[in-house]
């Protein structure tokens, strides 16, 4: 608990897949990374922002032996190009969409970690939940932007104004960017050790420009309308000590997505996979 100073060290935590890649060749003809491993019922793993299939590389470790693990590479990050055109939330859940249908996945649960929820979400408003049987949200809200009516967005009260200066600020400078982004991934009180330089290093190929795009298309998005129609039942995980979204975050999620429950990490910060391993493997299991 944060009241008694328990410091955590992520230096055991593996941000390194020994999976190799796999690829298929979506419709525009961009080949898309992906690594599947182990047999059993499917969970379908799904990065945020910036990041690629190795941030689950640890989580994908622990699970392999009871599932099939699939971890995509989302367009613009990992091995994955982003190809021509704009780059969006859209883009992505099309893209996953297509991976779903051409490994003819069923009854998969899948799993969307920061914007990998969001694209989970649009996915899921485009074509209902074929291929899945269940959602696990970890740390996101349907609304990252703030305003009058919404609180429950991003933490720091980020809005509209506000985010045009963040997008700048990624196109400006985005090493810079990513460095401070990255450590805000993390509780307060973690120690981190290697697996800082290792999450920057996934972060430093990456181009700013396809970044702030998404970025754009991440903000801009508002899943709230469609919550109270997922048919399929959801987890939300939570971490306690998240930098980015609040508690109280997850409990409008859990009280407006029919059937829903909420698993809060108490000494984790918005990436509970990394922080506690182990009882977040347990819980997805």
């Amino acid at each position: 608990m944060r009241g008694e100073q328990s410091f955590v060290t992520l230096s055991s935590v593996s941000l390194t897949s020994n999976t190799p890649a796999a690829f298929i060749t979506l419709r525009d003809g961009v080949r898309m990374a992906f690594s599947d491993a182990g047999q059993g019922p499917t969970l379908l793993l799904v990065h945020g922002w910036a990041v690629n299939r190795d941030f689950f590389a640890e989580l994908a470790s622990r699970l392999q032996n009871e599932f099939r693990v699939i971890v995509p590479d989302l367009r613009g990050h990992g091995l994955t190009p982003p190809g021509d055109g704009p780059l969006s939330i859209e883009r992505l859940a099309g893209d996953v969409a297509e991976l779903i249908d051409t490994l003819d996945l069923q009854n998969a649960v899948a799993l969307g970690w920061s914007m990998g929820a969001s694209v989970l979400w649009n996915m899921i408003e485009a074509r209902g939940p074929d291929g899945l049987a269940g959602l696990i949200i970890e740390d996101m809200s349907p609304r990252v932007l703030n305003d009058a009516n919404w609180s429950l967005g991003m933490q720091r009260g980020l809005d509209a104004e506000m985010n045009r200066e963040l997008e700048a600020d990624i196109r400006a400078d985005w090493w810079a960017f990513a460095s401070a982004f990255s450590r805000r991934m993390f509780a307060r009180d973690y120690v981190i050790t290697d697996q800082l330089a290792e999450l920057l290093e996934q972060m430093r190929g990456n181009d700013s420009e396809a970044m702030a795009a998404l970025w754009a298309s991440m903000t801009d998005a508002d899943f709230r309308p469609g919550l109270s129609g997922l048919s399929i039942p959801t987890c939300v995980m939570h971490g306690a000590c998240s930098q980015s979204y609040s508690p109280a975050t997850s409990r409008f999620l859990v009280d407006t997505i029919p059937h829903a429950e909420r698993i809060s990490f108490a000494r984790s910060g918005h990436a509970p996979h990394l922080e506690e391993p182990e009882a977040f493997a347990i819980a997805v299991a």
